[in-house]
C-alpha cells in the first residue's frame, strides 16, 4: 500500500510538473533563446559594417559569427527546442530605383503674347481659343483683364517673371473656362479679382515659385452658375532648386473677399523639401457657400519656366539575407532574420517587427533633406544547418560602394523620384519602420503581395510568403552605401 501511495504521489507530482511548471520553464528558455539569437544577428549586423570599414582601411574583411540553433532545456523531461538557419533565396532582396532630370531654362518669349494684352495690362475678349502673355519686369504694376469668352469657353495663360511686382488679374463676363497664372520671383503680390458669371465651371490655377510672395482673392462674381475651383500653390525656391527647404513658409495668403459668390473652392498648398505634410484642412467661408482648404505637401517640383529631360529609372539590386527559424514547442514558432541590413523578428502569423534597423541617417539641411542608408547585398552565399548546437556564419566582405546624388545645388541635375523596394517575408517590419520616418517618407509606403498572397494579408504573408514594400524617398541629397558580402554557414 505504501508503494502504491508513493507511486501515485510521484505520478501526481510528474503530471503537475509536465503540465504546469514545465511549459512555463520551457517557455522561458525559448524566449531567452530568441533574445540570444537576436543579439547574435545584431552582432553580425555590426560586424559586417565594421569589416566593410576595415576593408576600406586595408584591414581584414573576414569575420565569423556564432548562431545558436537550440534553446536551453529543463532536465529531465524538457528537451531543448531545435532551430534551423538558411541563406534566403536570391529572389528575396531589395532594389533602389531613381530617375535623373537635367533641368534647363525654357525658351520663353518674354514681353510677348496675345496682342489684346498689349504690354501685359490690356483687356482680352477672347474667342474659344487660348490667350497667352509672358510678362518680365521688376517693381511693376500689371493689370491684365479677361472680359469673357465665346460660349465654347476659353483658356488663359499669364506668365510673370521678376521681383516686387504688383499684379491684378481680373476675370469678368461669361464662359471663362480655365485660367493659369504662373509667377516666378520674390516679393511679388498677386490679386485675383474674379467677377465672372461662372456659367461654365471655372478652373483657375495659380503657381508661385520664389520667396515672400503673397496672394489675395477678390470674388465679385459667381453669384449663380456652376462655381469655380481655384488651386494656389506656393513653391519656395532658390535659383533653380524647387522646392528649397521650407522657403514657401515665407509666402502668404492674404485672405478673400467673397461678395455674394457661391460654389467656390479655394485650395492653398505650400510645397516644401523637408517632408512636412498635413492633410487638407477645409474651412467653410461666406456662410458655408464657399470653402478654403489649407495643406502642406513635400517632394520634387519642377521650377517654373524650365524644361526637364528625365532619364531612368536607374536600378541597383541587393540580394537575400540570413534567416533563423526557432522551432519552439511551448511558445509560437518564430524567425529571426538578418534581412538586407536589418535584424527582424518574424512571427508565426506573418507579422514582423524590426529589432535593429539598417544603418541610416537624415539631416534637414537648408536646401532640404540629406538622407543616407546602408544596405547589405549577399552574393554567392550558400549553406544551411538545422538541429541542435551552434553554427558559424562566416562572412567575407567583397566590396563597399557609395552612390551620392545631390539635387540641384551644384548642377542642373535633379532627382524627380527615388524608390526603395524591399521584397521580403517581413513586409510589416519594413513598412512600420518607414512609417516612423515621416521626413524621409511623407507619402507612405505601398505593399504589393507576392505569388499566392492577397491584399488583405500583404503586410503579414502566410506560409513564408513574400510581399514587396515600395518606399518613395523624399531627399534633396541621397547617399546609398552598398556592402557586398559573401556568406557561408557551417
Amino acid at each position: 500500500m505504501a508503494t502504491l501511495l508513493a507511486l501515485m504521489l510521484f505520478v501526481s507530482f510528474l503530471a503537475t510538473f509536465v503540465f504546469g511548471e514545465l511549459p512555463s520553464q520551457m517557455g522561458t528558455q525559448e524566449f531567452l533563446h530568441q533574445s540570444q539569437v537576436e543579439d547574435q544577428l545584431g552582432r553580425l549586423q555590426d560586424s559586417v559594417i565594421e569589416a566593410a570599414n576595415a576593408l576600406n582601411g586595408n584591414g581584414s574583411s573576414y569575420l565569423s559569427n556564432p548562431v545558436t540553433l537550440n534553446s536551453g532545456g529543463v532536465p529531465p523531461f524538457g528537451t531543448p527546442s531545435t532551430g534551423s538557419i538558411v541563406v534566403e533565396p536570391t529572389y528575396v532582396g531589395a532594389t533602389a530605383a531613381f530617375g535623373v532630370s537635367n533641368v534647363t531654362a525654357a525658351n520663353v518669349g518674354w514681353g510677348h503674347g496675345s496682342s489684346c494684352f498689349s504690354t501685359g495690362s490690356g483687356t482680352c475678349t477672347t474667342g474659344s481659343g487660348t490667350e497667352v502673355y509672358n510678362f518680365s519686369g521688376n517693381k511693376s504694376t500689371v493689370s491684365p483683364t479677361i472680359a469673357g469668352c465665346a460660349a465654347a469657353g476659353c483658356s488663359v495663360v499669364f506668365n510673370v517673371t521678376g521681383n516686387s511686382n504688383a499684379l491684378t488679374v481680373t476675370l469678368t463676363g461669361a464662359a471663362i473656362k480655365t485660367v493659369l497664372v504662373q509667377v516666378s520671383g520674390n516679393w511679388d503680390n498677386l490679386t485675383l479679382s474674379d467677377g465672372g458669371t461662372c456659367n461654365l465651371h471655372q478652373s483657375v490655377a495659380v503657381v508661385f515659385s520664389g520667396n515672400n510672395d503673397s496672394y489675395t482673392l477678390t470674388m465679385t462674381g459667381c453669384t449663380t452658375g456652376l462655381g469655380a475651383n481655384l488651386n494656389t500653390t506656393f513653391v519656395g525656391s532658390s535659383g533653380s532648386l524647387c522646392p528649397y527647404g521650407n522657403a514657401a513658409s515665407s509666402d502668404t495668403w492674404k485672405g478673400a473677399t467673397w461678395g455674394s459668390s457661391t460654389g467656390i473652392f479655394q485650395n492653398l498648398t505650400w510645397q516644401n523639401a523637408f517632408g512636412i505634410t498635413s492633410p487638407e484642412n477645409s474651412i467653410p467661408a461666406n456662410g458655408g457657400h464657399n470653402h478654403v482648404t489649407f495643406s502642406n505637401q513635400s517632394g520634387y517640383f519642377q521650377c517654373l519656366f524650365t524644361t526637364a529631360q528625365t532619364s531612368g529609372p536607374y536600378t541597383l539590386h541587393f540580394l537575400s539575407g540570413v534567416r533563423v527559424q526557432l522551432n519552439n514547442r511551448y511558445t509560437p514558432v518564430t524567425s529571426v532574420a538578418y534581412d538586407q541590413g536589418a535584424v527582424i523578428l518574424g512571427q508565426q502569423n506573418g507579422g514582423s517587427i524590426m529589432i535593429d534597423p539598417p544603418q541610416s541617417s537624415y539631416v534637414q539641411q537648408p536646401f532640404g533633406v540629406s538622407y543616407a542608408i546602408t544596405l547589405v547585398s549577399l552574393v554567392g552565399s550558400t549553406g544551411a544547418a538545422s538541429g541542435l548546437g551552434t553554427v558559424a556564419v562566416v562572412s567575407s566582405i567583397l566590396s563597399e560602394q557609395t552612390y551620392n546624388i545631390i539635387d540641384g545645388r551644384h548642377s542642373n541635375t535633379y532627382l524627380p523620384y527615388i524608390y526603395l523596394n524591399f521584397t521580403t517575408a517581413f513586409p510589416q517590419a519594413w513598412a512600420t519602420y518607414f512609417s516612423h520616418q515621416t521626413v524621409i517618407d511623407p507619402a507612405g509606403v505601398t505593399c504589393t503581395p507576392g505569388p499566392g498572397g492577397t491584399v488583405a494579408n500583404c503586410l503579414t504573408p502566410q506560409n513564408n510568403g513574400l510581399s514587396t514594400i515600395s518606399v518613395p524617398i523624399n531627399a534633396s541629397e541621397f547617399t546609398l552605401n552598398i556592402i557586398v558580402a559573401q556568406v557561408s554557414i557551417g
